[in-house]
């Protein structure tokens, strides 16, 4: 049977109504200045990300500064019902090869329904051409529901990290047909800097290669580009893929707030030394 486009549209839209908008102008260029002084004065956070990419700060909380409170403001304009629930900078160059397609298990984990949550990713330098460090995302039914069958996989993991119990289930791979798939239905819009590409971090997504000299980067050879990890305001979280996240070490900021937001009682749990690969 034929997949025709309003289908597709229709599942999408089921799954994640947000995915795939973007926001034109959402952050202007006075927004824009103060948040890049902020970020520039930070160094690096010791997380996952800061192996792949020149400079990756994970949970500045920015948005919550009194001069940027207008990024929570726009986000709610945007985004009726949903609230900013933790940031991330990431500054990628031509060295940095960054994540091909995967799904953000480490963000979204903890959530009881990971795919309630969208990024809002937000280029502070323009990404309209190829070597600009563009992001594409998934927008085909196929490709979403494999996207779901691997954030399966990893909240299976996460829960059996936490309860011995459950049997472990062979690791998650694609075969090379599978990734041509993905390439072919990859959806990679022009943004400026300040736009907004609204994408459902459960679903396959990954940064582009940056390319020197390619028109809009910073010094010739830099992307930048500010992440907001928004949730419903009555976002529900999982206390079992909390404490396997903070286990990992992983968004602590994020995770160690919501433990004591939701659960007070929780005995922190053994610290481990699996890595991204292992999920």
């Amino acid at each position: 049977k034929e997949v025709t486009m309003s289908s597709v549209a229709k599942f999408v839209s089921q799954v994640q109504p947000h995915h795939a908008q973007v926001f034109r102008n959402l952050l202007d260029e006075n927004t824009r200045a103060v948040l890049r002084k902020k970020l520039d004065s930070m160094p690096s956070s010791d997380t996952w990300y800061g192996d792949i990419y020149k400079k990756a700060i994970y949970g500045p909380m920015v948005f919550r500064d009194k001069e940027l409170e207008i990024i929570q403001t726009r986000i709610e304009e945007h985004l009726p019902g949903y609230r900013v629930l933790a940031d991330l900078y990431l500054e990628k160059t031509p060295q940095d090869d960054g994540f091909p397609f995967h799904t953000d298990f480490d963000s979204n984990g903890f959530m009881e329904f990971p795919e309630q949550m969208v990024t809002v990713w937000i280029p502070l330098t323009p990404v309209k051409e190829e070597g600009s460090g563009q992001l594409s995302i998934v927008n085909s039914e196929g490709a979403i529901r494999l996207s779901l069958i691997r954030v399966a996989h990893q909240l299976h993991s996460l829960v059996q990290m936490m309860d011995k119990s459950v049997p472990q289930h062979p690791g998650f791979s694609m075969t090379p047909r599978e990734m041509i798939y993905l390439e072919h239905s990859r959806f990679t819009p022009k943004l400026d800097a300040g736009d907004g590409l609204v994408f459902c971090n459960a679903f396959f997504h990954k940064s582009e290669d940056v390319i020197a000299g390619t028109p809009g980067l910073d010094g010739g050879n830099k992307r930048a580009a500010y992440i907001l990890r928004c949730v419903p305001k009555d976002a529900k979280f999982s206390k079992t893929r909390l404490l396997a996240l903070k286990s990992l070490g992983q968004n602590l900021k994020v995770v160690n707030e919501l433990l004591e937001e939701n659960y007070p009682d929780a005995t922190d749990p053994e610290s481990s030394n699996l890595g991204r690969s292992n999920f």
